[in-house]
């Protein structure tokens, strides 16, 4: 450029006015000329506008036609239409007669910038006022314009009008037809367009060829380009790199890749030499199936061939990997492209932005922004839509907005894909208010939305339950000419299903078919959890039936579901079966098939089946994960298996498993359970040990251990500690906590307790309260226990079996059964059915009035609801009967519990012999002291009270003796009743020394003498 603008000004001087020689006016326009021939210069057209200004102010060399040719186009190229204008206004000014080339430029510039319309009604007749009929080359122009809005029938209209002046198109007019009618995709006219020129006698071209193939594969109709393809070959024109290159287009797009290679081989063995743009075409293609592998081997057979990869194959290969989420390859890449000296440009970055996005590693791809920015590769608004859409999934909203009003700041107008992202970030955090005036903004911006924002805005109604607001939306929608689709649909069917609204969700797939779209497999997907997560596992198993029919095949999620469900409804025989009949269908169990079947078996305490199920997937290549594990671990500490459980850590570890803290908190919970409580802190220190942090289900489970061995100094304490870890304790731990204090009877505390609770914005639940109530009850305050109840019920927490259990116990231990008896009637009409636990607490209230009658109706009752007596049940009848001196009753309700497989333990074998012994049948009595010791039950103080008591009233002294004697060698501490039996009848018989001797043996062995002794 330097060296033409030195030769313009040696021109300009040589042609200044009164010097001899100057310069003719076709040096100037070689000159031009040239420089509008410098495509590297962007600025070339106006730098022949500029010369060609200083050149006419000057004076000295006058411009000829060619010269106001040369700068009118250049005005045209330049969308400077006035300035055209102005110059071909001098044109005639000089005299110069207008000819159809300049008016030919003109036109084209209309075209181009004012609109078509405008170029056919001022060039058309400006040049027939002027006597320059349009030609050929005129039609071309604004056909072509034509032809590129998408005036179809104008077209066509104007070839009609170039017919009637007696100009006959070109091939080039009917070029430009054809590839018209693809872009707009009326197939059926382009065939006659052909059809039409083959009859006038105009024979295609290549790019006739070329325009047809590429309208066909653009449709996907692939089998007709072919066609094309072989008609060319017929006629003698050979296919060149282009056509085949956009075959292998049309393949790649259609993913049909093994066509596209093997039409990439046909093509050299056709002897045309594939170049960098079908190769492209192939790797974007392998890319875009994510078949990326094959890709890169593609992209060494091209440089093994000669030809270098640019920068257009680096980005279709970067964006393969990016979209696979595989982005240390990627990066790789990247730095691969710049050995290569193929420099990264705002594509390439934007593959890795996105590809970073989408893992949610945003520090990495703010970095990565600043980086491209260092190079001088600024950011686009692909770039920041990137950016929007990974910090709205991270629900980073506020970093979303600045990114938004920086995008504003930089120029860039944020699009469709903006807002649909920003606006999805506000719903999933279910900031309702925000997403709805974010579409507010965007429509006073004049961004309509589209199905994706409003999907986007259904979804968010339906994760809050305003299912009402969802539907409204979708009516919006249609009333906006915008049809929902399947996504759409989906949440509502998931919002419905969340809500436990299954008919409706049903009623909503059923219009869904009527509108034409099918069900997929999320569809009944979403439709399976809703009826396995209310239990109606029919309508379950009926689904799967019905997918099939519709032709959705279940897959392995859908049976997981069902599998779940069975699971849950402890239907483990029919799950098990489920899996064995999908595994014949070809559809293989995964990991989560077999969580679920092992968690359903751990659940029922069935561990050796569980371990069965274990064994199982093993054999079939599936390795246990933790979760298997951990449901193992729970199963076997639920069971009080701890020595299992504790090798099973040991098989975890072996096998490269390490626990977490699901697997030490089941642990720690059935050590605790076991009464072993230091076992369960050792466990914890080897957690922390671990760097597994104990959390609030970890300390959860020893508060209640230390709670339940009533140390409850140190369950407070590892409160604090919990707190000062920073683990703040819930519902679960303060529940242990006032069912702690409430079991030793320290009611204050337990109600600081709850208010405590309170002012941490913990709220009681039904637990607590039933804590409460069973407190008060056991103290024998039931009117404060009655007032709970009520208070309860006021805050919306509804009393349950337990809470009324503890009200009916507590008024039978004070003798009120009537009023346990209409607890009882109000348990049922609030639709809870009364328990074993009930039923016993009422039985044993009659049986302590000595109403036999009433307890024994009280039991027929229970057995008439399916509720089968149980040892605490028949041990209250037995005592019952023994108050009574009814000892026959009694013995014949010991031989029925036995026969039902309740073996009498020591409250029943207590019973019969305080029965006996106030009947004064001592040999009866002795006779069951030694059954119950030969079938290892334990007399306690208790048995023993009664035995003595009763030889006392015979005053059988030596047989006292000899049972003190029993009590002491079996490690029992007689009572202050027992020994002071004892000392009255030996001093009676004078045998004060005796009585003395006995006192020291028993003080040694614990006993505490009262003031009577």
């Amino acid at each position: 450029m330097e060296e033409a603008l030195q030769l313009f000004d040696e021109l300009l001087q040589r042609g200044e006015k009164g010097k001899l020689n100057p310069p003719h006016i076709s040096s100037f326009n070689q000159l031009f000329e040239t420089i509008c021939r410098m495509t590297h210069q962007t600025d070339r057209y106006f730098t022949v506008i500029s010369l060609f200004n200083r050149m006419n102010k000057q004076g000295g060399v006058n411009p000829n036609e060619d010269t106001y040719n040369i700068v009118i186009n250049c005005c045209c190229q330049t969308k400077r239409l006035r300035l055209a204008f102005c110059f071909f206004a001098q044109f005639f000014k000089m005299g110069i007669k207008a000819n159809s080339y300049t008016l030919n430029l003109l036109l084209k510039g209309l075209c181009v910038t004012k609109g078509v319309s405008e170029a056919v009604v001022v060039v058309f007749d400006k040049m027939r006022k002027m006597g320059c009929q349009p030609n050929l080359f005129s039609y071309s122009i604004v056909l072509d314009g034509l032809c590129k809005k998408g005036a179809m029938e104008k077209s066509e209209k104007l070839v009609d009008e170039m017919i009637l002046v007696g100009i006959k198109p070109n091939v080039v007019i009917y070029n430009t037809l054809v590839n018209g009618f693809f872009r707009e995709g009326l197939t059926e006219k382009v065939e006659k367009i052909v059809y039409q020129m083959i009859s006038e006698g105009i024979k295609p071209n290549i790019v006739t060829y070329r325009t047809l193939v590429n309208g066909f594969c653009k449709e996907g109709l692939m089998e007709r380009a072919e066609k094309i393809v072989d008609d060319m070959i017929h006629e003698g024109i050979k296919p060149d790199v282009v056509t085949y290159s956009i075959l292998v287009n049309g393949f790649c797009k259609e993913g049909l890749m093994e066509k596209a290679e093997k039409l990439v081989d046909e093509m050299i063995s056709e002897g045309i030499k594939p170049n960098v743009v079908t190769y492209s075409t192939l790797v974007n293609g392998f890319c875009k199936k994510g078949e990326t592998e094959k890709a890169e081997k593609l992209v060494l057979k091209m440089i093994s061939m000669g030809i270098m990869p640019n920068i257009v194959t680096y980005n279709c290969i970067v964006d393969g990997f990016c979209k696979k989420g595989a982005m240390e390859k990627a990066e790789k890449l990247v730095l691969e492209m710049i050995s290569m000296r193929i420099m990264p440009d705002v594509v390439t970055y934007n593959s890795l932005v996105d590809g970073f996005c989408k893992k949610g590693a945003m520090e990495k791809t703010e970095k990565l922004v600043q980086g491209m920015i260092s190079m001088g590769i600024m950011p686009d608004v692909v770039t920041y839509n990137s950016l929007v859409d990974g910090f709205s999934k991270l629900g980073a909203m506020e970093k979303t907005e600045k990114l938004v009003q920086e995008m504003i700041s930089k120029g860039f107008k944020p699009n469709i894909v903006t807002y649909s992202c920003l606006l999805n970030g506000f719903c999933k955090k279910g900031e309702m208010e925000k997403a709805e005036k974010l579409l507010l903004k965007m429509i006073s911006m004049g961004i309509e939305p589209d199905v994706v924002t409003y999907s986007s805005l259904v979804d968010g109604f339906c994760k809050i339950e305003a299912m009402e607001k969802a539907e409204k939306l979708v009516q919006e929608m249609i009333s906006k000419g915008f049809m929902p689709n399947i996504v759409t649909y989906n949440c509502l069917v998931d919002g419905f299903c969340k809500k436990g609204e299954m008919e409706k969700a049903e009623t909503l797939v059923v219009k869904m078919i009527s509108m034409g779209i099918k069900p997929g497999v999320v569809t009944y997907n979403i439709l399976m959890d809703g009826f396995c997560k209310i239990g109606a596992m029919e309508k379950a198993e009926k689904l799967v039936q019905e997918m099939i029919s519709m032709g959705v095949m279940p897959d392995v999620v859908i049976y997981n579901n069902l599998v779940d469900g069975l699971c849950k409804k402890d239907a483990m025989v029919k799950a098990k079966e489920l899996v064995q009949e999908v595994s014949f269908m070809g559809i293989m169990p995964n990991i989560m098939t077999y969580s679920f079947l092992v968690n359903g078996f751990c659940k029922k305490g069935e561990m050796e089946k569980a371990e069965k199920i274990v064994i199982e997937m093993i054999s079939v290549g599936i390795e246990p994960n933790v979760v298997i594990y951990n449901c193992l671990m729970n199963g076997f500490c639920k069971k009080g298996e701890m020595e299992k459980a504790e090798k099973l850590v040991l098989e975890m570890i072996s096998m490269g498993i390490e626990p977490d803290v699901v697997t030490y908190n089941s642990l720690v919970d059935g050590f605790c359970k076991k009464d072993a409580i230091e076992k369960a802190e050792k466990l914890v220190q080897e957690m922390i040990s671990m760097g597994i942090m104990p959390d609030v289900v970890t300390y959860s489970s020893l508060v209640d251990g230390f709670c339940k061995k009533d140390a409850m100094e140190k369950a407070e304490k590892l409160v604090q500690e919990m707190i000062f870890m920073g683990i703040m304790p819930n519902i679960v731990t303060y529940s242990c906590l006032v069912n702690g204090f409430c079991k030793k009877g320290k009611m204050e505390k337990a109600e600081k307790l709850v208010l405590e609770m309170i002012s941490m914005g913990i709220e009681p639940d039904v637990v607590t309260y039933s804590s409460l109530v069973d407190g008060f009850c056991k103290i024998g305050e039931m009117e404060k226990a009655e007032k709970l109840v009520q208070e309860m019920i006021s805050m919306g927490i509804m009393p349950d079996v337990v809470t009324y259990n503890s009200l009916v116990d507590g008024f039978c231990k004070k003798d009120a059964m009537e009023k346990a008896e209409k607890l009882v009637q109000e348990l049922i009409s609030k639709g809870f059915m009364p328990n074993i636990v009930t039923y016993s607490c009422l039985v044993n209230g009659f049986c302590k009035k000595g109403e036999m009658e009433k307890a024994e109706k009280l039991v027929l009752e229970m057995i008439s609801m399916g509720i089968e007596p149980d040892v605490v049940t028949y041990n209250s009848l037995v005592d019952g009967f023994c108050k009574l001196t009814a000892m026959a009753k009694a013995e014949k309700l010991v031989q029925e519990m036995s026969s039902k497989g309740f073996m009498p333990n020591i409250v029943t074998y207590s019973s019969l012999v305080n029965g006996f012994c106030k009947l004064g049948a001592m040999k009866e009595a002795e006779m069951l002291l030694h059954k119950m010791i030969s079938d290892g039950i334990m007399p306690d103080v208790i048995t023993y009270t009664s035995l003595i008591d009763g030889f006392r009233k015979g005053g059988a002294i030596e047989k006292i003796e000899m049972l003190v004697q029993q009590m002491i060698s079996m490690g029992i501490v007689p009572s202050g009743v027992i020994y002071n039996t004892l000392k009255d009848g030996l001093c009676k018989n004078g045998e004060v020394y005796k009585a003395n001797e006995l006192l020291r043996e028993i003080v040694s062995s614990g006993f505490e003498p009262i003031v009577e002794t």
